[in-house]
């Protein structure tokens, strides 16, 4: 093929600055827009084609077609260039498939390639003949992220050019590098470069006082870049040092934590989680999370929960250790989501192996305790019910016959004591359980006041000897210092014996009377009056508490409980004796009265 002919006769663009001119050099250019780089392009090839030198262009089809409309539109001869082989053009992938190895240029194969290209168009056009390269091989390495191969293309350029003669012209478009790690590259590229075209922006400015306004912005821009950049780098900083702790508190939590992915596996667990379960990081990441639940379908339930956008808390559920022994946990568990994606979960995982095992312990504690009540109440009402007939004999039997009831009474003393021991013990294991302590309370105040009952019963107070008035005085003496109400009673000294059972009755009101409802009624003073009328005898205690709640008093009323049994006791003892009591209660204080009949030959 011949590579002479004459001069293209069409005429040229004006002459421009920027090297289009050099007949040898290596310059690149870097530019923001396709339209730049096809103008600079024009100028620097038309130029060489108008003079009668040759062209050859290494670009993609896209630069390669519109540098052909350009150098039309300048009224140059395109086509009869090309049939002339006074300008030759090549697409840069197929080009640089021809001399890549392993991701780098081979330096004996680009010289082989673009040599012989060199060697064909000078032989063609003439040994004295300028030829105009330019070449998109480089851009296409730095933007498949390559920039090693970049660089070392450039110096095979650079090699060639001691051998063969032309002008090169490379270019790079200034956006693909647009990070700071692009800097250190940037410079040895510009480096490998005899000339360095600045983008348009600044290649546009026609006057020296324009380009020095315009170096002078860089350089406040630059300024201002370094500033941000420091700034920067200090955030950044700051940030890799949070989630290093964030990390390191996550890894070493007292609780366990876990991210499982939208595949359903473990992407990654703490330390406090591995130690609990017994597993390595490698026999539990990367698992299904379903092999570590007891039950499949409880974390199925838990994982719809998930992916349906619900945040979950304390939800139950069982973990199989690697010994086969299983932990109960709790789980605190949300997803994280991007882009409407379900990404993976947020996981923290509770145990609470020892506080089931103790609610466990306390209810079985707790059914224990209602079985032992509800024997022992039922032990309570029987015997209960036998000291009220005990009561009122005790008092009239003969000497032999009493100390056998008194041994029945020991013994009646010894269950009491055993049923309260028995609540104790049982309530100690409980200590923070007020419903078990509610429940027993009653039942243990009946016991105490049973056995109180029972004392008295094994120790009554010798009024066959002293009389109701005497015995009531020697009580009501020593009340403030039992009780600190202060007492005062109404009751003649001469008062005439009563038949022993009445007596024995009143003294045991006036006791239960001042112990339990009197001393409960938050009263600081109160009056004993004991009056015998033509018919009967009548005994009142007044205090001036608050009086005993409406509910306690129809309490008692009703069914005689409410206000200790051995008041209840004596209610149903007067009532035997066709007397009858009567308790009222209200803002001025607490009121009881006892009305017994007396026969006619005690009246």
């Amino acid at each position: 093929m011949s590579l002479t002919g004459t001069p293209l006769s069409s005429p040229v663009a004006p002459l421009p600055q920027w090297h289009d001119h050099d007949s040898q050099g290596h310059v690149v250019q870097f530019y923001a827009e396709d339209g730049a780089l096809i103008e600079a392009m024009s100028r620097f090839v038309g130029a060489a084609l108008g003079a009668g030198d040759a062209a050859v262009v290494i670009a993609t089809q896209a630069h390669r077609d519109g540098l052909s409309h350009s150098l039309k539109a300048r009224g140059l001869d395109v086509e009869g260039a090309i049939r002339r082989g006074q300008y030759v053009v090549a697409d840069a992938a197929d080009m640089l498939s021809q001399f890549m190895r392993d991701g780098l240029p081979d330096p004996h194969r680009f010289v082989s390639l673009m040599g012989g290209l060199l060697d064909q168009i000078r032989m063609t056009t003439g040994s004295h003949s300028r030829i105009a390269a330019f070449g998109e091989m480089v851009a296409l390495l730095w933007g498949e992220g390559n920039a090693a191969a970049a660089i070392q293309l450039e110096k095979l350029w650079n090699e060639l050019a001691r051998t063969h003669s032309f002008s090169l012209r490379c270019a790079y478009p200034i956006t693909s590098f647009n990070r700071e790690e692009f800097s250190e590259p940037f410079l040895k590229i510009c480096a490998e470069h005899s000339s360095v075209i600045p983008g348009e922006s600044y290649a546009a400015l026609s006057t020296d006082e324009e380009r020095l306004r315009g170096i002078t912005h860089l350089q406040q821009k630059e300024q201002a870049l370094e500033n941000a950049n420091v700034e920067r780098r200090e955030a950044q900083d700051f940030l890799r040092r949070k989630q290093s702790e964030l990390a390191e508190l996550l890894e070493n939590a007292v609780e366990g934590v876990q991210r499982t992915g939208a595949d359903r596996r473990v992407l990654w667990v703490n330390k406090a989680l591995l130690d609990l379960l017994g597993y390595s990081a490698d026999e539990y990441v990367g698992h299904e999370a379903a092999e570590f639940y007891v039950d499949r379908d409880v974390f199925a339930e838990y994982w719809r929960k998930l992916t349906r956008g619900e945040a979950i808390y304390d939800y139950p559920a069982e973990l199989r250790c690697k010994d086969g022994s299983v932990r109960q946990v709790q789980i605190h568990s949300n997803g994280l989501w991007e882009n409407g994606e379900f990404v993976h979960t947020r996981c923290f995982v509770r145990d609470v192996t020892e506080q089931k095992r103790v609610e466990q312990a306390l209810r079985e504690s707790e059914a224990n305790l209602r079985l032992v009540n509800d024997k022992l109440e039922s032990q309570v009402e029987e015997r209960t019910a036998a000291l009220r007939k005990l009561s009122t004999r005790v008092l009239t039997l003969q000497d032999a016959e009493r100390r056998r009831i008194a041994r029945e009474l020991h013994d009646s003393l010894g269950q009491y004591l055993v049923g309260l021991k028995l609540n104790l013990d049982m309530l100690k294991q409980a200590p923070e359980q007020p419903a078990l302590w509610s429940q027993a309370q009653e039942l243990m105040e009946r016991c105490v006041m049973e056995v109180r009952t029972l004392s008295y019963l094994l120790h009554p107070p010798m009024i066959d000897d002293v009389g109701l008035t005497s015995a009531a005085r020697w009580f009501v003496d020593g009340m403030a210092q039992r009780s600190g109400i202060h007492v005062t009673m109404d009751a003649p000294r001469d008062m005439a014996r009563l038949p022993a059972d009445v007596e024995l009755v009143l003294f045991r009101v006036l006791q239960e009377g001042l112990t339990n409802v009197h001393r409960h009624s938050g009263a600081s003073e109160a009056t004993v009056m004991i009056r015998r009328e033509t018919d009967a005898v009548i005994l009142e205690v007044r205090d001036n508490g608050c009086g005993i709640r409406p509910e306690i008093l129809s309490r008692f009323e009703q069914t005689g409980a409410g206000m200790g049994v051995g008041l209840s006791g004596m209610r149903e003892r007067v009532r035997e004796l066709r007397g009858g009591m009567n308790v009222e209660a209200g803002s001025r204080g607490t009121s009881l009265r006892v009305n017994l009949p007396l026969a006619p030959e005690s009246a």
